[in-house]
C-alpha cells in the first residue's frame, strides 16, 4: 500500500513538473520578443531522425568572453530584429535584448542551443534557403527556436 502511494506521489510530481514546463514554454511563445540570429551553413539530413537542418550560428564564430560557464549576452537588434553581439555584461537597453548562451569548450566563444531544426520529410530544398534562426526571447534571455527565415528575414513556411 505504501509503495502505491509513493508511486502515485512521484507520478503526480512528474506530471506537475512537466505541466509547469509546458506552461513556461507556452508563455515564452506568447509573450517573448522575436529575435533572428544569422546561421552558418550545415548539413540537412539524418538517417535516424529524417530531414533536419544542423544549425550553426554566426555568433558562435565570434570571440566572445563569458565570466561563467553559462550566462546572457546582450544583442543589439536592427530594424528587421536581427541580433548582433553588443556586449557580455550589463542589462539590455533600448533596442537590445539579453540572450542566454553557454561558453564554448575552448573558452573563447559562446554556444547557442539548439543545434538542429527538424522538419517534415521532403522540405529539405525549401529549408536549404535558411539564413536566420527565429527565436522568441523573454526578458531574462531564455529563448526558444520557433522557425527559420530566408535571406530577407521572412519565415520559411511549407505550403
Amino acid at each position: 500500500m505504501m509503495r502505491r502511494v509513493l508511486f502515485l506521489v512521484a507520478g503526480l510530481a512528474v506530471l506537475a513538473v512537466l505541466g509547469w514546463s509546458v506552461r513556461d514554454f507556452e508563455t515564452l511563445l506568447a509573450s517573448g520578443e522575436v529575435v533572428l540570429l544569422q546561421l552558418a551553413p550545415a548539413d540537412p539530413r539524418s538517417l535516424m531522425q529524417g530531414d533536419y537542418m544542423r544549425l550553426a550560428y554566426a555568433l558562435e564564430r565570434e570571440r566572445i568572453d563569458l565570466d561563467a560557464p553559462a550566462g546572457a549576452i546582450i544583442l543589439a537588434l536592427d530594424a528587421r530584429r536581427i541580433g548582433s553581439f553588443r556586449r557580455s555584461v550589463g542589462a539590455p537597453g533600448p533596442g537590445e535584448v539579453a540572450f542566454k548562451v553557454g561558453r564554448s569548450t575552448a573558452g573563447d566563444g559562446v554556444v547557442i542551443e539548439p543545434h538542429s531544426f527538424l522538419f517534415q520529410e521532403g522540405h529539405a530544398e525549401l529549408y536549404a534557403r535558411a539564413r536566420y534562426g527565429i527565436f522568441h526571447v523573454d526578458r531574462n534571455g531564455r529563448h526558444l527556436l520557433i522557425g527559420l527565415a530566408d535571406a530577407d528575414a521572412r519565415k520559411i513556411e511549407p505550403r
